[in-house]
């Protein structure tokens, strides 16, 4: 089971997802299977749509760089939790991720690629980085890309 606690405070969030909380619930399910292999497990997530002025403040406040980006993730446990046996009965609070519309919206016009491919990307990686996946080395990188490309690839 995933349950996914949701917060848009940007209204273009709810217009190009009209039913963003099932779209979540659904693409993060199959992102957690894709690690995972039990369907025991149950997990549970907030996720925050926003914008611009907000995600540079939160930015700022957690990781003291003064801009905007695409996706903040503040996971809940150490990164060793997800190494051990995962046999639990209870249900697994991942953390948080929050988005950023109008940065997303700036790199797939700059890229030329979609913004739902891109969305998926993101959260694919928010994901992993609440499961203890870091990218601060090119050895971590590579792992964490590689995972992330055959989860999309999945789901």
């Amino acid at each position: 089971m995933v349950k996914v606690n949701l917060v848009i405070e940007h209204k273009n969030w709810k217009s190009r997802y009209p039913k963003v909380n099932l779209f979540l619930k659904k693409s993060i399910k199959k992102i957690l299977l894709s690690i995972f292999s039990s369907r025991d497990l149950s997990f549970e997530m907030s996720i925050l749509l926003t914008e611009t002025k907000n995600m540079k403040s939160l930015n700022k406040k957690f990781r003291k760089i003064n801009k905007d980006t695409d996706i903040l993730s503040f996971p809940a446990e150490k990164k060793d939790f997800y190494k051990k046996d995962l046999k639990l009965k209870r249900k697994i609070y991942l953390g948080d991720i929050a988005l950023s519309y109008q940065y997303i919206e700036a790199i797939v016009k700059k890229q030329n690629i979609s913004f739902d491919d891109y969305f998926k990307k993101m959260l694919v990686h928010g994901v992993l980085h609440l499961i203890g996946y870091e990218h601060d080395s090119f050895k971590k990188y590579k792992k964490m890309n590689l995972l992330e490309q055959k989860i999309i690839r999945n789901i």
